[in-house]
């Protein structure tokens, strides 16, 4: 509830900001009409009745009746309304008093609705001082329909504010805060004001302050209750400090630090910390206290236009911690889906056996591009964390490709490499690379060459079964495309007694790749590239064919393609397994994408040496085709023993209430890994949620309230 008192100083604080840059605009030239004008001298004055029109670039004003002092600049406005085009904003009231000299105004009743937000406000008694200070005897605010005729119409949630005085330096005060549900007040807070944390940066001074309760029901954590406290540190710097109580876990403390000192330097950290006292077992039998903590964070930092820093770290004490304690202001699914919103970065998966922590610098101008990378990896898997081999140093200097004379694009690179582990060896590598293509076309095929040379040094601590401390390794790779565009326009098809004209296009390639066999197979594994230790000699062909209408550029994609290996070939005569013979899988890729109604994905891949079909995958999404929205995935693959259904639905009923039903099932195990089950209530400005989720360890129950323009609170699986 204290969340929303803060939304008092930034609505009043646009709606102060919108009347001031209306009126400081009538100083300019602007055009009056009527429907009767008079103009009377010593002292001048201009009255026009019936439809008044006050017209400019800026704003236009209609009233009933306006009186304009030529000499005091002062303007009077009856039954008046103010449309304000750069700010796309409306304002009306009853009575109004523009001084115009010193922006001063005055309206016994006013009513602003602001476009872009949806906020409306009806304010009694509003008045702006030359001092630019901004007064309110009492304003309600929204973001619900709002009959600023009708006193006695009530939207289904307000704010009310009494004696609301904002100054220039943003300090602000108020005689009484209410929230209210239509006319009944649930809500009193006198003579406060709270702050929550809201995006940076901050144009009104922030106050310390509790935000809304979070609570929590499950089976696995028992009940919980989260109540955050905001403390503005400064204006650039906040913290928000959040003890989750949970009465099966003990007590989960979130602290989150965010700053922003400009546009260029900002950054998020999140810690969370629980003593986990889980009995296991019987009642009697409990399980030791176990500390378990997550830190996790991005910080960005543009020194130059082409010059940034950029940091992200994320470490846990164990990989359970994430998926089983998903909840609160620093569960998880809340902490990605602030730091994509925030950085358009991502983290691992919650599920994931590392978290990738970095430091990395980059510099590019034209076609260089330089980038010096420290990496860490926190691994939690199955085997011992001493013998993960930690990236921790990277430099890499790239030359992209650049046009000459229109024929050749040399490209040039340079990376050097550091590694590190406490069991196992570890060591330096500089890996250089020098390339060029050639593009060329005969008749209608359009073709392509590239060549690139590739040299490896190793430099090693500690060799293990290595027999040299220092390796050389060098590689060539050669590359030819070509390919050509058919087409052909089809004009028969009629559907519903409509002529529907189509484009198919063709387009047959054929790609040749060939790599040397690297001078020494017996090296450190430091990156991907030290994976290649043999030949490559590859031939791969395939077709695209693109479907278009006049309006939909390829809405029908399909694409087969198959690889044939000369070097498994030269084998193949002694060869039994099928995934050693020269012949690949053939692939198969189908894509509709008829937006925004149908998008469908389609993969399989047929192997004729005795496995037949080995995978398939469907993803299907269907929008207000027979319910409002219906994703299907399915993924089966025999090579990862794998088949997962997942199945999503969402549909509106009497367009007041929306259902949706969720389910994820393994198809091998024959288990369910999640359904979900949640129902919503949707009004205009506010919506309201009930549901639940289960999962073989666990069930969560759900509780949701949207205030539009405020935000909201509840449980979120």
């Amino acid at each position: 509830m204290l969340y929303l008192c803060n939304f008092i100083i930034i609505i009043l604080f646009f709606f102060s900001f919108i009347i001031s840059s209306c009126f400081s605009a009538y100083k300019k030239t602007f055009e009056i009409t009527a429907q009767k004008i008079e103009v009377f001298h010593k002292p001048e004055i201009v009255i026009a009745k019936g439809d008044v029109v006050i017209n400019s670039k800026e704003f236009l004003i209609w009233a009933q009746t306006a009186k304009y002092e030529v000499e005091t600049e002062y303007l009077i406005l009856e039954n008046f309304k103010i449309f304000d085009f750069q700010k796309n904003a409306t304002t009306e009231g009853n009575k109004g008093f523009l001084d115009l000299r010193n922006e001063e105004i005055w309206a016994d009743r006013a009513f602003i609705f602001l476009k872009k937000e949806q906020i409306r406000i009806k304010a009694i008694d509003f008045h702006k001082n030359a001092l630019n200070e901004y007064f309110a005897k009492k304003a309600l605010i929204t973001t619900c329909e709002l009959d600023c005729e009708n006193e006695k119409d009530f939207p289904p949630w307000s704010l009310e504010v009494d004696n609301f005085l904002l100054t220039p330096e943003g300090i602000s005060s108020g005689e009484a805060t209410k929230f209210k549900i239509k006319n009944v007040p649930i809500g009193y807070f006198p003579k406060a004001a709270y702050i929550p944390k809201v995006n940076l940066p901050i144009t009104i001074p922030r106050k310390t302050g509790f935000l809304t309760p979070k609570f929590f029901q499950g089976s696995r954590l028992g009940f919980g209750i989260q109540i955050p406290l905001f403390w503005a540190f400064t204006d650039q710097i906040d913290f928000t400090i959040s003890p989750f109580y949970l009465t099966k876990r003990g007590m989960l403390m979130d602290i989150e630090n965010q700053f922003k000192f400009e546009k260029e330097f900002q950054g998020l950290i999140k810690i969370r910390y629980l003593k986990d006292i889980a009995k296991e077992g019987y009642a009697i039998e409990e399980k030791p206290e176990k500390n378990k903590w997550w830190v996790v964070g991005k910080i960005d930092y543009g020194m130059k236009p082409n010059l940034d820093a950029h940091l992200d770290f994320d470490v846990v004490s164990e990989r359970g911690f994430l998926e089983e304690f998903d909840v609160g202001e620093g569960g998880y699914s809340n902490t990605r889906a602030q730091i994509l919103g925030r950085f358009n970065r991502d983290i691992e998966d919650k599920a994931q056996e590392y978290r990738t922590s970095k430091f990395w610098i980059q510099y590019y101008r034209n076609s260089l591009y330089t980038r010096l990378e420290n990496t860490y990896l926190n691994y939690h898997g199955a085997i011992d964390s001493d013998t993960i081999l930690q990236p921790l140093f990277n430099f890499n200097f790239n030359f992209l490709p650049t046009s000459i004379l229109n024929i050749l694009f040399p490209e040039a690179s340079l990376k050097y490499l550091y590694t590190y582990r406490k069991e196992g060896y570890y060591g330096d590598k500089i890996d250089t690379k020098v390339g060029i293509t050639y593009p060329f076309k005969i008749g209608m095929f359009f073709n392509s060459a590239s060549f690139n040379y590739n040299f490896s040094f190793y430099n090693l601590r500690e060799k293990e079964s290595f027999k040299e401390s220092s390796i050389n390794r060098n590689y060539y790779e050669f590359l030819i495309n070509s390919y050509v565009l058919l087409y052909k326009y089809y004009d028969f098809l009629t559907i519903f007694d409509k002529n529907l004209r189509f484009l198919h296009t063709l387009k047959p390639y054929a790609t040749y790749f060939y790599r040397s066999k690297p001078s020494e197979t017996n090296i450190p594994q430091f990156d991907y590239e030290d994976l290649i230790s043999n030949k490559t000699h590859t031939l791969e062909y395939g077709l695209w064919q693109y479907f278009s209408f006049p309006s939909r550029k390829n809405f029908l994609i399909i694409r087969a393609y198959q690889q044939y290996d000369f070097v498994k070939g030269e084998r193949s005569a002694t060869a039994t397994k099928p995934e050693e013979k020269p012949f690949s899988d053939i692939f198969l890729q189908v894509l509709l994408n008829y937006s925004p109604f149908i998008y469908a994905r389609y993969d399989t891949a047929y192997n004729f040496y005795g496995l037949g079909l080995k995978k398939h995958s469907l993803s299907l999404s269907l929008r207000d085709v027979y319910l409002d929205y219906i994703d299907l995935i399915y993924q089966e693959d025999s090579a990862w023993n794998t088949k997962q259904l997942t199945l999503d639905l969402k549909s509106k009923i009497l367009n007041h209430f929306l259902a949706e039903f969720y389910i994820s099932r393994n198809l091998i195990r024959d288990e369910t890994t999640e359904m979900k089950l949640i129902g919503t209530y949707l009004q205009d400005c506010y919506t309201l949620s009930l549901g639940f989720s289960v999962t073989p360890k666990d069930t969560k129950f759900y509780f949701h309230f949207q205030l539009k323009g405020l935000g909201g609170y509840g449980i979120e699986k």
